[in-house]
């Protein structure tokens, strides 16, 4: 007989966790092209210094805005973790589910589910599973997961890899 399966626990969203969510989950862009929103600002403020009657106060917020920009292209998992940090989320507990319907999270500030139907791909990284929907990506860490629930999305990707071909 084919017991339904199901697996709870519940995990701290600290800064390891979301360190570890955007190791796994963020495609780094090693190109200077990653850079041209910041000169394109730097040379419209610079422009509007020293060709137009516009207040040097405002060609210069503009410059400004130019190089915080590029300080968070440069400092890209810096800055995501300090948002993350200062977000409602950060330091409260999560309560993860995983069973036949999909994969539920509810905290005190978010409650989400992901249907099985819903993910269109399951991928496997060093630290965890990146679950791939329509409209992005999610994280799930191997370090709050058993064996069993391993094995379970492990299992889930065959089917979904089975599905696609």
């Amino acid at each position: 007989m084919n017991t339904a399966f199901s697996y709870s626990t519940k995990y701290t969203l600290d800064k390891s966790h979301f360190s570890e969510t955007y190791d796994a989950s963020v495609m780094v862009d090693d190109s200077y092209r990653k850079y041209s929103k910041s000169v394109v600002m730097a040379v419209v403020g610079l422009g509007l210094l020293y060709f137009t009657q516009v207040s040097p106060y405002l060609a210069w917020f503009v410059v400004a805005l130019a190089g915080v920009e590029a300080l968070s292209v440069r400092f890209h998992k810096a800055w995501w973790l300090a948002r993350q940090m200062i977000s409602k989320a950060a330091n409260n507990e999560l309560a993860l589910t995983i069973d036949e319907e999909g994969v539920r999270s509810k905290s005190v500030y978010v409650e989400s589910q992901i249907l099985w139907s819903d993910i269109t791909q399951i991928e496997k990284t060093d630290q965890g599973w990146l679950l791939h929907l329509a409209r992005g990506k999610t994280y799930i860490s191997d370090r709050c997961l058993s064996d069993e629930a391993m094995a379970y999305v492990k299992a889930k990707a065959g089917e979904l890899s089975q599905e696609a071909k």
